[in-house]
């Protein structure tokens, strides 16, 4: 796509955006308009109230707003209104990427809630919490804080929210390898949306279940779910979701080998997307363009795009993502003939992905390492590398996943992989790499939810 097209596009982008634009911030002036009038308690709460409105558009401000609330709430002792501003002063840092404040703010939240005995306040925090901790790479302790949002939920007989909290458990079943069981819950979820009618939770089951179909490379299933999903966020004004969807969009596309088709999408999504507020979005376009530039042969200009979107991971604290990041860099740097460098980062993205328990990720690892160790004439560790690799992949293949491929997440499970490999085109380019090796006679030198 050229730099006019891009343009173009941009800023046919833009004018779409000014109706929602200008629908929050009409909705936001007439209720600060409201707000001169009142004070105490009625102000707290319309303050709160124009964080929720801005969140999506303007964090900052969004933000700014929720810091007002709880000063206020502070002052003139109305926990509520403490406790519904730090978590929305969460949410805005969670947007934005700060994981670590986003966590002191729920923390706070969760205990003036506790004490006031707002069970909704509980569930919403320690959903939050939940997803802090499945971002960061802490499963186990993301299933726990999840669960203690379902069960609060279940008391208070709010089917919606046990939805939403599923749809964030149905993530990390992807990130495990259960495919089938994540689809499970994903239809589950949908089920409960269509009876409550609610049109956000139906936007994240499409989103869901679009990502689950595209993972099991069922791209036709995929397409139909994303598009379903793009017409909700557009009828519901959600820029973000809106993002999201089309980054998704060119994702599949890409793992279709429609290669023209899926860079319109992923740069429409860049066009879209505001580097400040929106870094989660950017990160998965940009490690899908970074993965069609090494399909390209182009390996330092993948690299080039990985590096950035490593320091903002690495500094978000975001394990699991980092650790693919690495893994594609090291692929990169096979390709690229500096093997010390691409060991380097293989072994360092294992060592991570061991420590999170993310099967997938260690297969990738233990498949290219065993390369590199064959590169090095390191055939004692390349061999027992294979061995790991064939008993991950035996362990996966027991499994409930029909299909075990390469995947990056997103929030609502955007999973890369490449488009028409599967490990048993691992095991058969591996074997016969190991075999060339052996016949060469060792003297073959390596040339190269928010609530």
């Amino acid at each position: 796509m050229t730099k006019m097209i891009q343009l173009k596009t941009f800023f046919a982008v833009v004018l779409l955006c000014i109706p929602m634009l200008s629908e929050a911030q009409e909705e936001g002036l007439l209720l600060m308009e409201r707000m001169k009038l009142c004070g105490g308690k009625a102000k707290i709460d319309m303050l709160n109230e124009l964080s929720v409105i801005y969140r999506k558009t303007e964090r900052y401000k969004a933000m700014d707003f929720a810091r007002q609330a709880y000063r206020l709430s502070v002052e003139g002792n109305y926990p509520a209104g403490r406790a519904l501003a730090k978590k929305n002063e969460g949410i805005c840092w969670f947007f934005i990427g700060r994981n670590d404040s986003a966590g002191l703010c729920y923390k706070e939240a969760l205990e003036v809630f506790t004490g006031i005995g707002d069970k909704k306040g509980i569930s919403a925090c320690y959903n939050n919490l939940g997803l802090i901790a499945q971002e960061t790479g802490h499963y186990d302790e993301a299933i726990e804080k999840y669960q203690l949002s379902i069960d609060m939920d279940h008391k208070l007989g709010d089917e919606t929210g046990v939805a939403q909290t599923m749809e964030n458990v149905a993530d990390i079943y992807m990130y495990q390898g259960k495919a089938k069981r994540a689809l499970l819950v994903t239809n589950q979820c949908m089920a409960i949306y269509f009876k409550q009618s609610y049109k956000p939770g139906l936007l994240a089951s499409y989103s869901n279940r679009a990502a689950e179909y595209d993972y099991l490379m069922q791209f036709g299933e995929s397409i139909r779910d994303y598009t379903k999903a793009l017409q909700i966020a557009v009828e519901l004004h959600d820029k973000y979701q809106e993002i999201m969807i089309n980054s998704n969009l060119g994702v599949t596309y890409w793992h279709m080998g429609k290669t023209k088709t899926a860079l319109s999408y992923l740069n429409l999504a860049l066009g879209m997307s505001d580097e400040n507020d929106d870094g989660y979005n950017i990160d998965n376009t940009l490690k899908t363009m970074a993965q069609i530039y090494t399909s390209q042969k182009q390996y330092e200009k993948a690299n080039e795009i990985l590096a950035k979107i490593l320091k903002r991971n690495d500094e978000k604290g975001n394990k699991r993502q980092v650790a693919v990041i690495m893994t594609s860099m090291g692929r990169n740097l096979m390709e690229l003939n500096e093997i010390d460098k691409a060991s380097a980062y293989l072994n360092k993205s294992l060592e991570i992905t061991i420590g999170l328990n993310a099967p997938y990720e260690m297969l990738e690892n233990f498949r290219n390492l065993a390369l590199v160790n064959a590169i090095l004439h390191n055939f004692k560790a390349a061999d027992s590398l294979q061995d790991r690799f064939a008993k991950t992949y035996s362990e996966l293949n027991s499994s409930d996943t029909s299909v075990v491929t390469t995947k990056v997440n997103s929030v609502y499970n955007e999973r890369i992989k490449p488009a028409t490999s599967s490990v048993s085109n691992w095991i058969i380019a591996f074997l016969l790499f190991a075999l060339i090796v052996t016949i060469s006679g060792f003297t073959y030198q390596g040339t190269k939810k928010e609530g």
